[in-house]
């Protein structure tokens, strides 16, 4: 399986040996907050989250996978996740908190409920990887990373995702978080 990193940041360029620090947002507890003088705004916010959520369906769509196993690692503390549900209301319908509370690890997610948890866990109330087989996978990382993996590589979906303004690079080395790989390195 191919493994790659999404991401809003942009890659170091050519010849630099780090990225200098640009302070930016990396989570929804950010909003609110300024950045280069402007307050960072739940609007801002969605429509980089909605980047991600366009990612996954273009990948899927592209291979044809349309159920994902979830496995669940950890949802946030229900009085954190509440909390988040009160200051962000925009950015909770009664679809995405019903999803939490109904999450069980195992369960088969389809349609919407797929663009919820790409959702939930680019927020970080959850902590959970998502496989169909051994065709695809989806992990949240933190600081508003996602990684995916496919037994496909689909170089229409990379270029399709990298039009949305997303950063999506091949890992270069073993990926060793996919709690679905059972193959020895």
């Amino acid at each position: 399986m191919d493994y790659w990193q999404i991401r809003k940041y942009p890659p170091i360029k050519k010849g630099e040996e780090k990225k200098s620090k640009i302070p930016t947002w990396t989570s929804i507890i950010d909003i609110g907050q300024y950045y280069e003088g402007k307050e960072f705004t739940a609007e801002e916010y969605l429509f980089t989250e909605d980047k991600y959520v366009e990612a996954v369906k273009i990948y899927t769509n592209r291979i044809q996978v349309h159920e994902l196993e979830i496995y669940l690692i950890n949802k946030l503390k229900e009085e954190l996740f509440l909390g988040h549900t009160l200051k962000y209301p925009e950015c909770y319908s009664a679809e995405i908190i019903s999803l939490y509370y109904s999450l069980v690890d195992g369960a088969i997610l389809s349609g919407k409920q797929i663009e919820h948890i790409v959702r939930l866990g680019m927020r970080e109330d959850i902590t959970c990887q998502l496989r169909c087989g051994s065709e695809f996978f989806l992990n949240f990382t933190y600081d508003y990373y996602m990684d995916i993996g496919s037994s496909i590589i689909c170089e229409d979906a990379i270029n399709q995702i990298k039009e949305t303004g997303l950063y999506i690079d091949l890992w270069e080395w073993p990926y060793q978080d996919n709690v679905w790989d059972q193959s020895p390195n």
